[in-house]
């Protein structure tokens, strides 16, 4: 039996799951899209295994709504919980309604630094002596509890402490997930390889073009919509003598800090063999590139808007890498009308 995993806890940057509340132009229904992506939540104190076996866990996305990844987790032998698995943020998060299923009290004297996208805050904390999802465990740890729109139907955030060595896996065509050691192995020639680095803590950045433009991309399974930093705009500008057309936009992260922002169709997206055209990308001076180091050069956070469409994705830590399996191309016209992702 292998040793659990010790959770590292402090105070870290994470990007955290965000809401986009268009002025203009809606892309996805604000009020709809948190009402279409809450299935049932565990059972109040329900032992682990008690769960609905329909629940939904790799939520594609379509043109109704932006899918997500969720996780089953066990805390303190109890569940399972439902939470979201994101890859942007570096800590993990109970909802503060989880509280109430489990038992527990936040301590308000004991505070952990939480950073989203655009703002940060001192969040109490509540003390776990377990948690565990898949091959994932941690022991003994102090969790941040946080509230707002972006926990609707979850009970917490799965960030990517403790991934070191790990293996996530996310099949949207048959709804599943899995969170496993890796062994190392190569995918199959039929996925898109993409290679990574961590710009920290388990976050993985990608080299990439949107368009002609040399751009990071960070990915995001926790972010509902891609997010590009106010460098990438202005290098669009530039590039592009008509510049870019965009609308207003309003971003809630997992602080429930909100900051204006724009939305524009950009050129297409060159991640490894991924070309993804037709996409639009919120715009704004976000915080959480400042924090990373980006603010300076194209950078995008690569969100559900893009991953939710691919057949599978899986990110493996040991090796450093991404794969990519989008869907065949029968894929129906209005689908390819929204935005499309394809391979060569």
């Amino acid at each position: 039996m292998q040793a659990p995993l010790k959770a590292r806890v402090r105070g870290r940057a994470m990007s955290g799951p965000i809401r986009i509340l268009f002025a203009a132009l809606s892309l996805l229904a604000a009020a709809g899209l948190a009402q279409a992506l809450s299935p049932p939540t565990a059972s109040r104190g329900a032992p682990a295994g008690d769960a609905d076996d329909t629940s939904q866990y790799a939520v594609p996305t379509r043109l109704d709504h932006v899918g997500r990844i969720v996780a089953q987790v066990t805390i303190n032998g109890r569940g399972p919980f439902r939470f979201m698995l994101d890859t942007g943020s570096t800590r993990t998060v109970l909802a503060e309604d989880a509280l109430v299923k489990l038992g527990l009290t936040a301590d308000a004297d004991a505070t952990v630094a939480v950073s989203g996208i655009s703002g940060s805050e001192l969040a109490p904390s509540v003390h776990i002596d377990s948690l565990d999802a898949g091959d994932l465990h941690f022991r003994d740890l102090d969790l941040p509890v946080l509230a707002g729109p972006v926990f609707h139907g979850l009970d917490g955030i799965l960030g990517m402490d403790g991934f070191e060595g790990m293996k996530l896996s996310a099949d949207f065509s048959k709804d599943r997930i899995s969170i496993s050691q890796s062994l190392g192995k190569r995918p199959s020639l039929t996925y898109s390889v993409m290679h990574a680095e961590f710009l920290s803590d388990r976050l993985l950045m990608v080299d990439g073009r949107v368009g002609s433009l040399r751009t990071k991309a960070i990915i995001d399974t926790g972010g509902t919509h891609t997010l590009g930093n106010a460098a990438l705009l202005a290098a669009l500008t530039k590039a592009h003598q008509r510049g870019v057309q965009v609308l207003q936009a309003g971003v809630i992260d997992v602080t429930q800090a909100s900051q204006l922002a724009v939305v524009g169709r950009v050129p297409d997206i060159r991640l490894g063999d991924a070309t993804i055209a037709n996409l639009f990308v919120t715009f704004g001076d976000f915080q959480i590139f400042r924090t990373w180091g980006l603010q300076d050069e194209p950078a995008l956070l690569v969100g559900m808007d893009v991953l939710g469409t691919l057949e599978q994705l899986s990110i493996d830590y040991r090796r450093k890498e991404i794969d990519l399996l989008p869907h065949s191309m029968e894929r129906t016209l209005i689908e390819k009308r929204y935005f499309s992702l394809d391979v060569w």
